[in-house]
């Protein structure tokens, strides 16, 4: 069974606050699309402890337990208080704003949300308009180094197709827009930043081996995009540039600058925790 997902990366980017968005860049390519082959997936059925056949004749026939639906915010009270946050990050932190014209990338991993979002938050304090980007990796659909297992199934793939349409949605009414490419981000992100002029390219900080090995080829694509920024007069020279990659923290429920010490100070057994 062959599932075709395709997303149009340029539709509706004359809602997106950022000037010369069509500087033409032939090398990008405008949509992205995941092609994933798997056999069709089986269905999943929740039983209880009783439901194993045992070593009797007669299987016991398969009892499917209770499901109990797990609170959660709605999606108006999402709304409310993702408008809250921002509201309160432009009043507490409109004297921080860059009025300059380079604008800010938001490269969006894996957390792919706009409520209390620090990567969106400090690309939209630095500049004047923000570029928010997915860059969908093959890499992330091909199988694992050892036993070849797949590193993305249908369900997870069907997941992210979700999780990138509601992110869009959110982004759309507030006036910003997704803008979805498929290639790998150490070749995306420094051409997005050469055609539009971006001048830092924000994103959330990873833990695993091979997420950190992209950050480091992220920035070094980077540190090879030179941004000229002209001069009003004359007789000054043309200074030069390159566009840098800010990591953000966000993967724990702690934020990691809240902590009392530095991380390497952190207890290797827990009976230090039990004896604070």
């Amino acid at each position: 069974m062959s599932i075709l997902y395709c997303f149009n990366s340029l539709s509706s980017l004359s809602i997106l606050p950022v000037k010369n968005l069509t500087t033409p860049y032939p090398k990008l390519n405008p949509s992205a699309s995941i092609l994933i082959r798997f056999a069709k997936p089986n269905r999943f059925r929740t039983m209880s402890s009783s439901s194993d056949p045992g070593p009797g004749p007669s299987p016991a026939r398969p009892r499917s337990a209770m499901i109990v639906k797990v609170p959660e915010i709605e999606t108006g009270q999402m709304d409310r208080i993702a408008d809250q946050t921002f509201q309160r990050y432009s009043s507490s932190s409109s004297s921080t704003r860059n009025n300059g014209n380079g604008i800010a990338i938001v490269w969006f991993r894996n957390d792919l949300r706009v409520l209390d979002n620090e990567a969106l938050y400090k690309a939209w304090v630095s500049s004047e308009s923000v570029l928010p980007v997915y860059c969908v990796d093959p890499r992330l659909f091909c199988t694992t180094h050892y036993f070849g297992f797949p590193k993305t199934g249908a369900l997870r793939a069907q997941f992210l197709i979700e999780c990138l349409a509601d992110l869009r949605k959110n982004l759309i009414k507030r006036g910003l827009n997704l803008l979805i490419q498929h290639g790998k981000p150490e070749e995306i992100l420094p051409a997005l930043a050469k055609t539009y002029g971006a001048h830092t390219v924000y994103a959330q900080k990873e833990t695993c081996s091979e997420e950190l090995n992209v950050e480091r080829l992220v920035s070094k694509g980077l540190q090879k995009v030179v941004l000229q920024s002209s001069s009003e007069q004359s007789n000054k020279p043309v200074s030069t540039k390159h566009p840098k990659l800010q990591l953000v923290w966000g993967a724990t429920m702690y934020h990691i600058d809240d902590l009392p010490f530095h991380t390497s100070s952190l207890p290797d057994v827990y009976t230090q925790f039990r004896k604070a």
